[in-house]
């Protein structure tokens, strides 16, 4: 009885982190608050905050636009507005950041799904197995997504001055935290399920191995 809870509550937290992991990644695609600037420094033509597909100016300037455009209040990254200087607001590094975060909220959407159905036990029992070593490898997966990204962005916010201006007013705010958080849930996830398929594996290997005291029938000759 006691190995049976034990069975449930490896399986309990590795739901319980697979959500978390999904909740906070959905937060942080969706919010646009990866970086921002300070509030005492949010004077008149700054730049205000971004996130992943959505960029806030107060009356900025891009000091290569011969035009000398405004661009103020919040727009899509990919807008027709910030269309003059989306090779510099989108360079390719944050480029590969978007697209790894975006593989990485659909690992964790087809991983949530998965799980949900293994703990309640609606998926076929002789192949368990098989889709708790898919679920574990889908989150190993988006932890190395997930860790790669922030780490990138973390850099790149705090040393490329060719990039957002004046980067020592900036801070990574609580949509990159969100990021973060998502990561670390998403390698506690993995760890659970991975703990959950090697059980499942030893009790197969034990199961066909027999009792280990069986009494064998006697040879006939």
């Amino acid at each position: 009885m006691a190995l049976d809870r034990t069975k449930r509550l490896v399986a309990t937290f590795g739901l319980i982190f697979t959500i978390s992991a999904f909740i906070c990644i959905v937060v942080a695609f969706a919010t646009p608050h990866w970086l921002e600037r300070f509030p005492h420094k949010r004077m008149t033509r700054v730049f205000v905050r971004m996130g992943l597909w959505e960029a806030c100016f107060n009356n900025w300037t891009y000091y290569k636009d011969y035009l000398s455009k405004n661009y103020n209040g919040c727009w899509w990254i990919f807008h027709f507005e910030y269309r003059p200087v989306w090779p510099w607001l989108n360079p390719p590094w944050f480029l590969t950041i978007q697209i790894m975060m975006t593989l990485g909220l659909m690992l964790h959407m087809v991983t949530v799904v998965l799980n949900i159905l293994y703990y309640v036990r609606c998926l076929p029992k002789e192949k368990e197995k098989r889709y708790v070593m898919a679920t574990g490898v889908m989150m190993w997966l988006s932890f190395l997504l997930i860790g790669i990204s922030v780490t990138i962005f973390g850099i790149k916010a705090d040393v490329d001055r060719q990039w957002i201006p004046n980067p020592d007013s900036n801070f990574l705010s609580w949509s990159f935290g969100c990021a973060c958080l998502s990561g670390f849930f998403s390698v506690f996830s993995a760890l659970c399920l991975t703990v959950d398929h090697m059980r499942i594996t030893e009790e197969e290997e034990r199961a066909k191995r027999g009792p280990a005291y069986a009494v064998k029938p006697n040879p006939r000759f």
